[in-house]
């Protein structure tokens, strides 16, 4: 009786296993979108580079704009609204998200306005931050907050496309608040890429 009883608990728990893995097998992707249709559309909404004339400077910045849809950007420093990413507030930042070591953090933007992006930054501070996670004040930013490892291994032909790129899209005016207490994207007041908060809490 008791080997019966076994092997009836054998053959339950081989068929559960069985029925369980069928069920893997056949349910739908727990997608709402197709992962093609989600990089088609975020890729429509950077910005072109055909209008520059030098063409040059325009295979640069094509290239920067590689760079910027493949490392996703956009992801995260495009502005979000109810339906998601608003293509018109392309990399002019403000999503918010959190780390469990290093607390919220508000994307920056990385527009060329220049009192809310990066408009007043020179080349070599915008690089600084991409190499090493370090504003021009001098702080440093969590890199679970801004994965600039990853970005320190890119040659400097491929910073240089990326900020020719970031010169050349569309400025938006799109203030972020400072970084302060218990926020990850910086540790001080101004430590970030923005110029002007005078206008940081419209």
């Amino acid at each position: 009786m008791k080997k019966i009883l076994k092997w009836a608990v054998v053959a339950v728990l081989v068929l559960a296993v069985c029925g369980f893995t069928a069920f893997l097998y056949f349910i739908p992707p727990l997608t709402s979108v197709a992962p093609e249709t989600f990089i088609t559309q975020m890729a429509s909404s950077a910005p072109a580079v055909d209008g520059i004339a030098d063409p040059a400077e325009r295979l640069i910045a094509e290239h920067g704009r590689y760079l910027v849809l493949t490392a996703d950007c956009a992801g995260c420093h495009t502005t979000q609204g109810p339906q998601g990413p608003r293509p018109e507030m392309f990399l002019a930042g403000g999503l918010t998200f959190t780390t469990n070591t290093h607390g919220a953090a508000v994307t920056r933007n990385l527009t060329p306005d220049r009192e809310t992006g990066l408009g007043g930054r020179s080349d070599e501070e915008i690089e600084m931050v991409l190499r090493s996670g370090v504003f021009h004040t001098g702080r440093s930013i969590s890199a679970r907050a801004m994965p600039w490892p990853g970005f320190s291994n890119w040659s400097g032909e491929d910073l240089h496309a990326v900020i020719t790129y970031l010169r050349h899209i569309k400025p938006v005016r799109h203030a972020i608040p400072d970084p302060g207490p218990g926020r990850a994207d910086g540790i001080a007041p101004n430590a970030t890429m923005v110029v002007s908060t005078a206008d940081a809490g419209k």
